[in-house]
């Protein structure tokens, strides 16, 4: 049997070969998926292929938000604020986002706990040791690359030993 003419496929067809594609290199969420099939000229196509994954469960947004930031949020890696900036990037709903930050903080240990050992996890192996030892240089410098990585003022200012009263929560 001879292979079919990519020009005798219907442009659904056609649309959900290429999202199919999309979805072999990495999970990606319903809004990358219209903006992909739109760059491809299928964007008429694009609800109906949406409806055809998400039946098949191929395209959840909340699993793939969940499962990102998880991954994003291991020790040494990001802050929430950056992990929920990434999920927004990636067209996930603003909700569903903080949703998911909140869940993989909570399976960390909770919260500003969870957000303060993650901080300070990367602290440590950032500067080589601990923190609170660098100069007041190299702490202002670790401080902005903390910021830049997404943590809040508050667990940065633990870290680096500018806040004694919530020491005791790690």
């Amino acid at each position: 049997m001879a292979p079919t003419d990519p020009a005798d496929e219907t442009p659904v067809a056609r649309a959900k070969a290429l999202a199919l594609r999309a979805l072999a290199a990495r999970a990606r969420s319903e809004a990358e998926i219209r903006a992909r099939l739109g760059r491809a000229g299928l964007g008429e196509e694009a609800a109906e292929v949406v409806r055809w994954l998400a039946g098949l469960g191929y395209l959840d947004d909340r699993a793939l938000a969940a499962a990102r930031a998880r991954s994003l949020l291991r020790p040494g890696r990001l802050g929430p604020r950056l992990v929920e900036r990434r999920l927004l990037a990636a067209g996930i709903d603003g909700a569903l986002a903080r949703e998911a930050v909140a869940g993989a903080l909570e399976s960390g240990g909770g919260g500003a706990r969870a957000e303060l050992a993650l901080c300070l996890a990367l602290a440590r192996r950032r500067a080589g040791g601990d923190p609170e030892e660098l100069a007041d240089r190299e702490k202002a410098r670790l401080a902005r690359f903390l910021a830049g990585r997404g943590f809040s003022g508050r667990a940065i200012a633990q870290v680096m030993g500018l806040r004694e009263d919530l020491d005791d929560e790690v």
